[in-house]
């Protein structure tokens, strides 16, 4: 019987376990996947030389405005983990490209080994089960049994009490029966856009452009942002690797979860990428695409940034959705709930 256990090794829930286990408590983290972070997320690419190329081809950089996550990120920049990428980015308004006119007050932070070098960081020393897809959980007097998609693969998980991070509709879906009717409908307003992601790669002569980033603020293209990942690369590494991630809308479109459908979106977005920086990304040596379904948080999240459940307080929802979005808000909306239960068991 563990004292917590955690659905997902995104950074909500690393942040939860992170403090849930400072405190003495007995936490185990299962993750569907093989990786931690979420949508922090690196691929790894193959060079043809063979070496291995970092690409974020999710979260692509974060800001710390919270006090409680700039301490973090002090800590991670001290441990060289992630460093100040930009100080403002380009914008694409339909007819120019324009340099960005002020800088930010709050810097863009990115990692150069890839965003996943902060799900790792905050893993260290904890208990994660990869591979673990949860497909129901069951309430027991002494606490709760998550038993996997496959039950005839994995002994189901016993805990006392439960964080679920996994994105909004697919928590609700798991905990349904567990939460009161309003907090039922208050979870079912909580929507997520998805994002096409294009990884392209470049060879030959080295592509030097003169961003880092390219907001897109042009309602009739399919594209919202392009990134020239290399920046974020330690010196020496190949130049020519870009990112270019759809708007909802055009990641919302029939027919993306067919390899087809996927390959005519990629050369739309190339060809729309190449009006925007220039003809040479029209014309990559390669592509890899990826679609996340849950990217961006469309709402403002809920009070507090988690929810505790009214019929079950050892049954916590979290994650960015419910903190209003991004990098800083996932580890944020993790931490409060952390702190919240340690409240009620008398832990702090």
């Amino acid at each position: 019987m563990h004292d917590v256990a955690i659905i997902g090794a995104g950074l909500s829930g690393l942040s939860a376990a992170r403090h849930l286990s400072a405190s003495g408590l007995d936490v185990i983290i299962l993750e569907k996947s093989g990786g931690l972070g979420g949508r922090a997320a690196t691929r790894r690419v193959d060079l043809p030389d063979g070496s291995p190329l970092p690409v974020d081809h999710g979260a692509q950089f974060f800001t710390a405005r919270d006090p409680l996550f700039r301490r973090q990120v002090d800590e991670w920049l001290s441990k060289g983990i992630c460093f100040e990428w930009a100080t403002g980015f380009h914008t694409w308004d339909g007819v120019a490209l324009h340099p960005s006119d002020k800088q930010w007050e709050a810097p863009r932070y990115a990692c150069r080994e890839g965003m996943s070098a902060l799900g790792r960081d905050l893993a260290t020393g904890l208990h994660v089960k990869k591979d673990f897809r949860v497909g129901s959980v069951v309430r027991e007097r002494e606490g709760w049994l998550l038993y996997p998609m496959n039950p005839a693969s994995e002994d189901p998980i016993h805990a006392r009490a439960l964080f679920c991070s996994a994105p909004v509709p697919q928590s609700l879906e798991l905990c349904r029966e567990h939460l009161a009717e309003e907090e039922r409908r208050l979870l079912g307003t909580i929507a997520f856009g998805p994002c096409l992601a294009v990884m392209a790669f470049f060879s030959g002569t080295p592509i030097i452009p003169d961003w880092k980033g390219i907001q897109v603020r042009d309602p009739e293209s399919p594209i919202s942002w392009i990134a020239w990942d290399s920046s974020r690369r330690p010196q020496g590494s190949p130049s020519g690797s870009f990112v270019l991630h759809a708007s909802a809308e055009f990641s919302a479109r029939e027919g993306l979860s067919t390899e087809q459908g996927k390959k005519a979106a990629v050369e739309e977005l190339l060809r729309d990428g190449a009006r925007i920086a220039g003809s040479w990304m029209g014309k990559p040596s390669s592509a890899v695409v990826h679609l996340w379904s849950y990217a961006i948080p469309l709402g403002t999240g809920v009070e507090g940034g988690f929810l505790r459940s009214a019929n079950d307080d050892k049954l916590y929802l979290i994650g960015d959705g419910l903190q209003g979005g991004r990098v800083e808000g996932a580890w944020l909306s993790g931490l409060k709930a952390a702190r919240d239960y340690l409240m009620k068991i008398g832990g702090i």
